[in-house]
C-alpha cells in the first residue's frame, strides 16, 4: 500500500510542475525557435559508420515506412541500427550520442530548452527510387534536428527573392485567419500552398530574420555588422555554395513556415529548430540521402504525458 501511495504522490508531484511549465507543445513558444545550423558535429569517419551501420541493419530488417503516422520515412530506429548495424554499430552509436549532445547544448543555450530528452531517432534514406522527400509538417514535442550523413552538391541556407516581399499580411491575417497567407496571386510562393494555424503558423521576414540573421546570433556576425542584423546582411556570411564533390543532388530542409527559406547542412553539420515550425524534405535529384533525426522533448513534460496515459 505504501509503495502505490508512493507512487501516485510521484504523478501528482509531476502533474502539478507539468502543469505550470509544460504547456501543450502545439502552444510551447519554445518549439518556435528558429532553425540554425550547426557545423562539424560530426567527422566524415563518424558520418560513414552511421550510414554503414544502418545500412548492415537494413540488410537484415529492412527499412521500415510505418512508424510514423502521418508523415513516413524510410528510415530504421537508431535501436536497430545499434542492435544489428554489424562491424560498426558501436561506433554509429558513440556517434550518434556525439551529435545527440551538441544538439541538446544548442536547444538549451538557443532555444529555452531547460531539460530536454530524445524520444525518438531515426536514420532517414531518401533516394529517387523509393522515397525522394517529405511533405511540409510540423512534428511531435518541442524540438527537432537532421543530420547530414553525406555530401550535398549545395549547402548553406537559401534565402527566395520574394520572403521578403509584400503581402506580408493582409486584412484576413490581421482579422485572425491564420491560414491566409495573403499570396494566393503568387503561385511561385511555394509556402502559399500550405495551411497554416496558430499552432504551426507562417511567420513574417521580419518575424525571423533579424532575430536569426539566418540561423546566427548577432554576436556570431563581424563586429562591425552587428548593429544591421538582419537577413541582408547575414547573407553575404551564410549563402547556398555549390561543392565541387558531393554524394547526392537537391534535398536540404525547406521551412514553408518561414516562406520558404531552405537550409542544407554541409556533412556532418545538422539544422537544429523548433518542432512548430513547418517544414519538409526538398526532393532528392540524384543519388541517396541519408540524414539522422532526432525529436527531443522536455523530460518533466514526456514524463507528465506518460503518467497520464
Amino acid at each position: 500500500m505504501l509503495a502505490l501511495l508512493t507512487h501516485w504522490w510521484s504523478l501528482i508531484t509531476v502533474a502539478l510542475k507539468a502543469h505550470s511549465r509544460c504547456p501543450h507543445h502545439q502552444f510551447d513558444e519554445r518549439a518556435l525557435c528558429l532553425p540554425r545550423l550547426l557545423p562539424a558535429i560530426l567527422t566524415a569517419a563518424e558520418t560513414a559508420a552511421i550510414i554503414e551501420a544502418t545500412e548492415a541493419a537494413a540488410a537484415k530488417r529492412n527499412y521500415t515506412s510505418s512508424r510514423h503516422t502521418y508523415y513516413a520515412t524510410v528510415d530504421l530506429p537508431v535501436s536497430t541500427v545499434y542492435a544489428d548495424g554489424g562491424a560498426q554499430a558501436a561506433a554509429a552509436k558513440r556517434a550518434v550520442h556525439k551529435a545527440r549532445n551538441a544538439t541538446i547544448d544548442d536547444l538549451i543555450h538557443r532555444c529555452g530548452a531547460t531539460d530536454p530528452v530524445l524520444h525518438d531517432g531515426f536514420v532517414i534514406k531518401y533516394s529517387t527510387s523509393r522515397q525522394a522527400g517529405l511533405e511540409q509538417h510540423g512534428d511531435g514535442g518541442r524540438y527537432s534536428a537532421t543530420v547530414a550523413l553525406r555530401r550535398p552538391r549545395l549547402s548553406g541556407v537559401n534565402v527566395p527573392d520574394y520572403a521578403s516581399l509584400e503581402p506580408q499580411t493582409c486584412e484576413l491575417r490581421k482579422r485572425g485567419f491564420a491560414n491566409e497567407t495573403c499570396n494566393a496571386a503568387f503561385p511561385e510562393r511555394t509556402f502559399s500552398r500550405e495551411h497554416f494555424s496558430p499552432e504551426y503558423p507562417l511567420l513574417t521576414y521580419d518575424e525571423f530574420c533579424p532575430l536569426s540573421c539566418l540561423g546566427q546570433s548577432c554576436d556570431e556576425v563581424e563586429p562591425h555588422l552587428r548593429t544591421k542584423c538582419d537577413c541582408g546582411v547575414c547573407a553575404s556570411t551564410l549563402t547556398t555554395r555549390e561543392n565541387d564533390a558531393y554524394d547526392f543532388d537537391g534535398g536540404g530542409t525547406r521551412f514553408s513556415s518561414l516562406r520558404d527559406v531552405v537550409f542544407s547542412p554541409e556533412m556532418g553539420g545538422a539544422v537544429v529548430h523548433g518542432a512548430r515550425l513547418k517544414h519538409g524534405g526538398e526532393d532528392v535529384t540524384s543519388g541517396d540521402r541519408f540524414v539522422l533525426a532526432f525529436f527531443f522533448d522536455e523530460a518533466l513534460c514526456q514524463a507528465a504525458e506518460k503518467g497520464a496515459t
